[in-house]
């Protein structure tokens, strides 16, 4: 949407009117699109602007600087992902709850740009983060051990995440020209793998039971 002219607090000069809606909720949703339709490097201060049809300036009202709006957009993801009741063990639990957060996150692939960077994070997302923990001690781990088995199931989701760009169909060409200068003949069981290559769909079927294996041996006494 191209952007209009308005005065500072984001009201069309004369008319004492505001084009849109402006408040904190309605910047962060249009982060979220931006992030979403043009990638996380679209998302500036100037482009949210534009996209809500405001000057910069009147977003400074809602978002102190784009620190706070990715902030403010992590945070707007945790809060809207649902954790599944569930019944059965904590391990069909933990399978379920992060299932939900790997599905969660798959729409919005930019939030595993900005969890990259390793320094944001939407405080929200605590209640993920206690809901898991619970799951684990109830499972017979000790808060320690509670501890070292979350980070282990949140780096195996992580990385399953940062992994599905490179499945999207307008890289592959790219990829499987760069494996042609590996002499395959030195390498006999990674040609007969490359010979099943992996497919978006593929890899997102992989998950679970990749979790389910995860678990089995982090739970295991």
């Amino acid at each position: 949407m191209p952007s209009t002219t308005t005065d500072s607090d984001g009201t069309s000069p004369g008319t004492g009117k505001r084009r849109v809606p402006l408040n904190r909720a309605a910047v962060v949703a249009a982060g979220r699109r931006v992030a979403r339709d043009e990638g996380l490097s679209a998302v500036t201060l100037r482009r949210i602007a534009a996209e809500l049809g405001v000057t910069a300036m009147a977003l400074y009202r809602h978002v102190g600087d784009k620190r706070e709006l990715l902030v403010a957009m992590l945070d707007d993801v945790a809060e809207q992902l649902e954790l599944p009741d569930g019944h059965g063990s904590p391990s069909d639990r933990l399978v379920l709850a992060f299932r939900a957060l790997h599905d969660h996150l798959t729409t919005e692939p930019w939030v595993t740009e900005v969890l990259k960077a390793g320094e944001l994070f939407g405080p929200r997302a605590s209640r993920f983060v206690e809901h898991v923990l619970a799951l684990l001690e109830e499972a017979g781990l000790t808060d320690e051990q509670a501890a070292d088995a979350y980070w282990a199931l949140w780096w195996y989701t992580f990385g399953h995440l940062s992994y599905l760009p490179a499945l999207r169909p307008e890289g592959l060409p790219a990829r499987h020209e760069l494996m042609t200068r590996v002499r395959m003949n030195d390498h006999p069981r990674l040609a007969r793998m490359l010979s099943r290559p992996p497919r978006r769909a593929a890899a997102q079927d992989a998950f679970v039971p990749g979790l389910q294996a995860l678990l089995r041996g982090l739970l295991a006494d």
